[in-house]
């Protein structure tokens, strides 16, 4: 971006340039702008050079409206910063429809939400909120209600004569003068109405602390004028500037400056001090993930369960395992080595043994060999 930054303003109505002028005032920056009024010879501009940011109001010509010709401008510039500028009166469009526009869209052009808007453009969203502060509250009171000009005109008139000023004029919290009459032109009036605009605003803040609405006056002393500000409720303000030489004008402007501003706020009704102020966006706060508490396992002994034997070399050896404790020291000789007698074990299966375990078996409470063989007694 250029150290000047280069402003296009397209409004047909002529009224939005002002207000970039106010803001950028109240900014204190200096810059180059270029008003175009009809949105055709806006984008040929755009074609042709290089903008930093274009305001645009929502109702043009006819031919297209403000977000039409952002999109448009978008697609011959890409990247160029837009802000289109609504009113009460234009419709109200969809805020997810909002959302997905690749420019800013503000619904009413009051002084501290447009000039917020004015530095998004010029610097940039995350270094306005990192300017903002995160505990910062933007004073935003909605918007500003329309005054009848005419009625106001004839208010300002006659107190200007009544004061002696020179000069005099009604303006908006934004820093727009809506009247203006006299020799306003000695001084910069729209930068001065740009820096008083938002301090009448913040008299909200001070109203519960001294009860009622209330209304303030602001006097500054010079070598040549003097300058009075007074204001009309929330949302207007008076100007008179009066010669230095005249040492009676302050008391004129406490009396006959406070009745014009007293008719201005009856013009307006409840409209002069009602408001909406918007409310700061809550902190959001990002939930820890809910972690479940560590289970510590309980040791369970293990269960073992035996399984039914099938294999019958596995079932053999379950049979025949040893099922006592070995004996220590043990004598085999001592039990099995004594000499026996070759006749008691010598002749257990000879054939004589066996015919005689024969006789034996015949006798009348016993049983043959083979009978005990087809009994099942000997088994296979």
């Amino acid at each position: 971006m250029a150290s000047i930054p280069r402003i296009m303003v397209v409004d047909t109505a002529n009224r939005l340039g002002d207000l970039v002028r106010a803001a950028m005032a109240m900014l204190d920056r200096r810059y180059i702008l270029v008003e175009i009024p009809t949105p055709q010879e806006a984008l040929d501009e755009v074609f042709r050079t290089e903008i930093d940011l274009a305001v645009t109001a929502y109702i043009l010509d006819g031919t297209m409206t403000g977000t039409e010709w952002a999109e448009r401008a978008i697609r011959e510039q890409a990247g160029a910063q837009i802000i289109v500028a609504g009113s009460d009166s234009d419709p109200k469009m969809e805020p997810a429809k909002l959302k997905a526009m690749p420019f800013q869209y503000i619904p009413y052009t009051a002084g501290e939400h447009f000039l917020r808007a004015i530095r998004i453009g010029l610097d940039g969203q995350e270094v306005v909120e990192a300017e903002e502060g995160q505990s910062a509250v933007s004073l935003d009171l909605g918007p500003i209600p329309t005054l009848d000009i005419d009625h106001t005109r004839s208010v300002l008139l006659e107190a200007i004569r009544e004061i002696g000023a020179i000069g005099g004029l009604v303006s908006d919290r934004a820093g727009r003068i809506v009247v203006d009459e006299g020799a306003t032109g000695y001084i910069d009036k729209n930068q001065m109405t740009a820096l008083f605009g938002p301090t009448f605003a913040q008299a909200i803040k001070v109203a519960p602390q001294v009860g009622g609405n209330g209304w303030s006056l602001k006097y500054y002393e010079g070598d040549r004028y003097n300058l009075f500000t007074l204001a009309a409720g929330y949302h207007y303000f008076m100007m008179f500037l009066v010669e230095s030489s005249d040492k009676l004008a302050f008391g004129a402007v406490t009396r006959y400056g406070r009745q014009g501003a007293k008719r201005i706020i009856d013009i307006l009704g409840e409209r002069a001090w009602a408001y909406s102020e918007s409310q700061p966006v809550a902190e959001v706060v990002v939930a820890e993930p809910v972690v479940a508490a560590k289970v510590v396992p309980e040791v369970v002994a293990p269960v073992i369960v035996e399984q039914p034997i099938t294999d019958t070399a596995e079932l053999a050896s379950k049979l025949f395992e040893e099922k006592l404790e070995p004996i220590d020291n043990l004598d085999l000789d001592a039990i099995f080595g004594q000499a026996q007698d070759e006749t008691t074990f010598g002749d257990l299966f000879s054939e004589e043994a066996l015919l005689r375990s024969d006789l034996l078996l015949a006798d009348d409470n016993s049983v043959s060999y083979e009978e005990a063989q087809d009994m099942g007694l000997l088994g296979d």
